[in-house]
C-alpha cells in the first residue's frame, strides 16, 4: 500500500501522536498521581477512612478516572503497595544466596516501617478475618511478591547452593515473616543483628550439604506438589 506523505509544512501534529511520541504522556502522570495519593492518605488516615473519592480528591483528579480504572479501594490499595515495593525493593542478584537474602532482609524491613506500609499491614492483620476482598487483595500481594523474590533461590539452586526441590516461597517467607512479626507484634527492634541471624539460620537450613547426601529440607516442596 503506497503511503501518502503530508505535503503541508506547516501542518502541525495530531494530539494523538503528540501523546504517542510524548514519554509516559498523561495517562502515566495521572496514575502516579493516584498511586502517591493512595500512599499518602493510607499513612496520614488509615485503609478504613481511605476511599476512591478520597483519594481522587487529594490527587487532583476525577473520581470517574478511578472508579474506571480500580473499580474499588482493595485494588487501588493492591496496585499501591505493588508499586511501592517494585520501587523499594529490588530483587538483588549478588552471586550469593546469603548476600541475596541479607540485601533483601534490610530492604523489605526498610519498606515494612514506612508510615503507609505499617498502616497498612495493621489494618490488614486487624480487617482481613472480616474483609473478604481485602483478604483475597493481600493474598495476591503476597504471591506476586514471594514469586518474583523467589528469584534469589531459584539462582541459588542453579548455582548448586541449594538443594534441588527446595521451595523458593517458603525461603523467602523464613525470612520475611520473622520481621513483620516483630514490626506488627512484639515491637522488638528490627536491625542488623537481628536480620542476620535470621539470614543465616535460614541459609543453614537450606545449604546443600556435598558428600552427606541430600535430606529434604523442611523448606522443600512436598512430595505431592
Amino acid at each position: 500500500m503506497a503511503t501518502v506523505k503530508n505535503s503541508d509544512p506547516e501542518q502541525k501534529p495530531t494530539p494523538s501522536a503528540t501523546r504517542a511520541r510524548r514519554p509516559g504522556g498523561r495517562s502515566a502522570r495521572v496514575r502516579a498521581d493516584v498511586i502517591a495519593a493512595t500512599l499518602a492518605e493510607l499513612g496520614e488516615r488509615g485503609y478504613a477512612a481511605l476511599s476512591l473519592d478520597s483519594v481522587a480528591r487529594r490527587a487532583g483528579v476525577h473520581k470517574t478516572t478511578l472508579y474506571r480504572r480500580w473499580g474499588t479501594r482493595e485494588e487501588l490499595v493492591l496496585e499501591a503497595m505493588l508499586e511501592r515495593a517494585g520501587e523499594h525493593i529490588s530483587v538483588p542478584d549478588t552471586g550469593s544466596l546469603r548476600d541475596d537474602l541479607l540485601t533483601l532482609a534490610r530492604t523489605a524491613a526498610a519498606n515494612a516501617a514506612s508510615p503507609e506500609v505499617a498502616a497498612m499491614a495493621r489494618t490488614v492483620a486487624a480487617e482481613s478475618p472480616h474483609d473478604g476482598r481485602l483478604a483475597a487483595a493481600n493474598r495476591q500481594f503476597w504471591a506476586e511478591r514471594l514469586a518474583l523474590d523467589g528469584v534469589i533461590v531459584e539462582r541459588a539452586i542453579a548455582r548448586g547452593e541449594v538443594a534441588a526441590g527446595t521451595d523458593p516461597g517458603r525461603v523467602i517467607e523464613a525470612v520475611i515473616g520473622p520481621i513483620h512479626l516483630r514490626l506488627l507484634l512484639t515491637g522488638e527492634p528490627v536491625d542488623d543483628a537481628f536480620l542476620e541471624a535470621i539470614v543465616d539460620a535460614v541459609v543453614h537450613g537450606v545449604a546443600r550439604r556435598r558428600g552427606r547426601g541430600e535430606p529434604q529440607s523442611r523448606l522443600s516442596r512436598p512430595a505431592h506438589e
